[in-house]
């Protein structure tokens, strides 16, 4: 099922690439301000599609695929993705309880402005530690 899924991410990936305007400009998270990526090369994106991590170590990667997720209207699970891996590489105790803090405000408690799809069991586990 999850070789499925994968397969169908990729292709819908590869069919968003190869058919939308895909950028040269595309917006930037972190200040909604247009960026310029160097296009990659047909052989970078063919990595993309043999290795997930590939897509997201490239900025145009991760642009892109930020991209498509908000035309599937699941932008914010990137965004999830990215707030935990930016919190896996923290090191201050107080930053980590505050970036924490943010996770959960974000994306984790109930009716969070860019809540993330989870099983009930992983927010009941969240909210008794509460």
């Amino acid at each position: 099922m999850k070789r499925t899924l994968l397969k169908d991410w990729k292709t819908r990936l590869s069919y968003f690439l190869q058919n939308s305007s895909a950028p040269a400009k595309l917006k930037s998270s972190k200040k909604n301000k247009q960026q310029t990526f160097i296009k990659p090369s047909p052989e970078e994106a063919l990595l993309w599609s043999e290795a997930f991590d590939e897509l997201l170590a490239s900025k145009y990667g991760l642009a892109a695929f930020r991209a498509f997720l908000k035309s599937e209207f699941c932008e914010e699970n990137i965004e999830f993705w990215l707030a935990c891996e930016d919190f896996k590489k923290t090191k201050s105790p107080q930053k980590l309880s505050s970036k924490a803090r943010k996770i959960y405000t974000d994306f984790i408690e109930k009716e969070a402005p860019k809540e993330v799809r989870r099983k009930v069991q992983f927010s009941l586990d969240i909210r008794s530690t509460k």
